[in-house]
């Protein structure tokens, strides 16, 4: 447990002049996080739906079926099924469940990936997913909160867990993502020609588990076709389409058919090996890649991504194949209502019955699966520079700088964030948006007045779902001697959004700098956001001419003098979502609410080999 800076146990009491319930709630608040029961939660580490303690017998172990969980990365969603270039994923697409409009909730590698083992969007953990570097701090705070990532859990249910595949963010090794837990992970990121060596690892997994009594779960995780797009020779020959190509498609579209011959192996394998009766098998990818003329510079980012992906949210990026064989069965079905990628997690519970933990974003598809879906499923979405919401056909997009990290990409400051309105069914290409320079302006544009209320609906839906900032409360007590009373409130990076604001009090605002004024003699309570959440405030406050020391200047919930810290002194500020007990005698008190301590600027350099990867794989030029 990292300890409190010191500070005078005199000062404190006077201040505070403690009663006794006072001073055994403040024990409470700040020990009883340290001192849950173990038996408030699962055996697992996780809050559950279900019943049960998670423990299994052997008998009950033999007969769970195996989980089969194949990436194809960069896959688009119209790919299966054109160009004769899937004949395998065809034939499998036939004999299971397909579904034609499935969408990530992120949009490129690491964040999909997450999302896809933790059942959460992106924002929802606290691994980065603006810049390739994840920091130790993100790192350690992921295996603080997310204790029983998909293979862990599974794990813990008796499963063996493996990785084959090129996914290098599947690993803390090189400073790029992080380790979800399974046992056995063969990553071949760093391997040139890598598709048939996927393979060949994944057939020697395969008589490894055939020899075994345990279920398995397998993450077979294939790079192509992800740039740079370099088919062996011959697979752009089975290419069959009308369509105009040019280089880069074809040699795209002939990586997919290197994929699925490669698969067709893998397939042949599991049945021959008795395993595809007891296996439930997902196949889907983890996001798309742009090939419209119309996306080539992003929108949002400004950044060239013609045939790359992660800088926006249209379709053609989130729009993936997802297909599924369900286990001891031949169910066969077409899906056509929208699903997300934030439902395979607790898929795969359900159908293997493990009770699917509660606090999770996404929903099993077992419902839709049966025919037993009551209501259509929305869509929220994230990526660099951008922010979806969507119902149906219809999506708003958001510049958003909500998540932005400090670096050599981003200096701190904000600009404007626009909205992006589509209607897929009469703009498929998402070409021809509505464009919403400022929601609160929106009726300068005079739309229909249907359309502008969705529209509104929408944004209010994106600010529900996103993860709340943190606020920041300024309390002061104006002095009796003095008329005026003024704050100044500035922030290094970012810009300061007031949340909270007395009539009696004036403001000026330059960004990350804000300036209030105020005559009241009464006390009052200033709160605010830091947007995105990347430095801390500083403020200073001045009662006439006379500027309050920081040895009259309050912090946190216990009111810890703020001369008191000079180093690290994150935690004295936290109130979590209590008010802070003000003395009468204070003059000015601040504290933080909601949010955890957080690492705010990303100086962390990738080494060699992280960078020989990201290369190696077209990430970074």
């Amino acid at each position: 447990m990292k300890e409190f800076p010191s500070f005078s146990i005199k000062n404190f009491l006077f201040r505070s002049s403690l009663s006794f319930h006072t001073i055994f709630f403040i024990i409470v608040f700040v020990f009883l996080p340290f001192c849950q029961k173990e038996s408030s939660v699962s055996e697992n580490g996780l809050e559950f739906s279900g019943e049960g303690n998670g423990i299994k017998n052997a008998k009950e172990t033999s007969s769970k079926p195996n989980v089969i969980w194949i990436v194809i990365d960069s896959l688009r969603g119209d790919i299966i099924g054109r160009y004769n270039v899937t004949p395998n994923l065809d034939l499998f697409a036939k004999e299971g469940v397909q579904f034609d409009y499935h969408l990530v909730n992120a949009a490129w590698t690491r964040p999909s990936t997450l999302v896809f083992f933790t059942g959460k969007y992106a924002s929802a953990n606290p691994v980065n997913f603006w810049d390739y570097p994840t920091t130790k701090s993100e790192t350690e705070a992921f295996y603080r909160s997310e204790k029983k990532p998909l293979p862990k859990l599974l794990k813990s249910s008796h499963y063996t867990t493996y990785m084959v595949g090129n996914n290098p963010f599947l690993t803390d090794r090189f400073g790029l993502g992080v380790d979800v837990g399974f046992d056995f992970l063969y990553d071949f990121s760093n391997y040139g020609e890598d598709t048939k060596k996927i393979t060949n690892k994944t057939m020697e997994v395969i008589e490894e588990v055939v020899s075994k009594n345990n279920p398995f779960f397998l993450f077979l995780n294939y790079n192509d076709p992800h740039k740079p797009y370099t088919p062996p020779p011959g697979f752009t020959s089975r290419i069959i389409t009308k369509e105009v190509l040019d280089e880069r498609k074809l040699n795209y579209l002939g990586e997919v058919a290197f994929v699925d011959e490669e698969l067709g192996k893998v397939f042949d394998a599991i049945k021959t090996k008795g395993l595809w009766e007891n296996s439930l098998i997902l196949i889907t990818a983890d996001h798309g890649e742009v090939m419209h003329a119309s996306h080539a510079i992003s929108p949002f980012t400004g950044t060239n991504t013609f045939y790359g992906h992660g800088q926006d949210l249209f379709l053609e990026n989130i729009h993936v194949p997802l297909l599924i064989k369900l286990p001891n069965s031949s169910f066969k079905k077409a899906v056509s209502s929208m699903t997300r990628s934030i439902d395979l997690y607790p898929t795969v519970l359900d159908y293997i019955g493990i009770p699917i933990p509660k606090n999770i974003h996404g929903l099993s598809l077992r419902p839709i699966i049966e025919g037993k879906e009551t209501t259509k499923r929305t869509y929220y979405g994230e990526t660099r520079f951008t922010q979806g919401y969507g119902e149906g056909n219809e999506f708003l997009l958001q510049r958003s700088y909500r998540f932005h990290e400090l670096g050599k990409f981003w200096q701190g400051s904000v600009g404007n964030e626009f909205y992006l309105y589509f209607d897929t069914n009469s703009d498929p290409n998402q070409i021809s948006p509505i464009r919403i320079n400022q929601i609160q302006s929106i009726a300068e544009l005079k739309l229909n007045g249907n359309l502008e209320k969705k529209i509104q609906r929408f944004w209010k839906q994106i600010r529900s779902m996103e993860p709340k900032l943190p606020l920041y409360h300024i309390w002061v007590h104006p002095s009796p001697l003095e008329k005026d009373t003024e704050i100044q409130i500035t922030v290094p990076s970012g810009t300061l959004r007031m949340a909270n604001l007395p009539s009696s009090v004036l403001i000026e605002e330059k960004g990350r700098y804000v300036k209030l004024r105020t005559q009241d003699q009464t006390p009052i309570q200033i709160s605010f956001e830091v947007y995105p959440d990347v430095s801390f405030p500083e403020f200073k406050v001045w009662f006439g001419k006379n500027q309050v020391p920081k040895s009259e200047i309050h912090v946190g919930y216990f009111g810890v003098n703020l001369s008191a810290c000079s180093k690290d002194c994150d935690l004295l500020y936290e109130s979590q979502s209590f008010r802070p007990i003000i003395h009468p005698q204070t003059k000015v008190h601040f504290w933080k609410e909601g949010g955890l301590k957080k690492t705010y600027e990303n100086k962390q350099e990738l080494g060699t080999d992280a960078l020989d990867i990201l290369k190696k794989q077209g990430y970074v030029q």
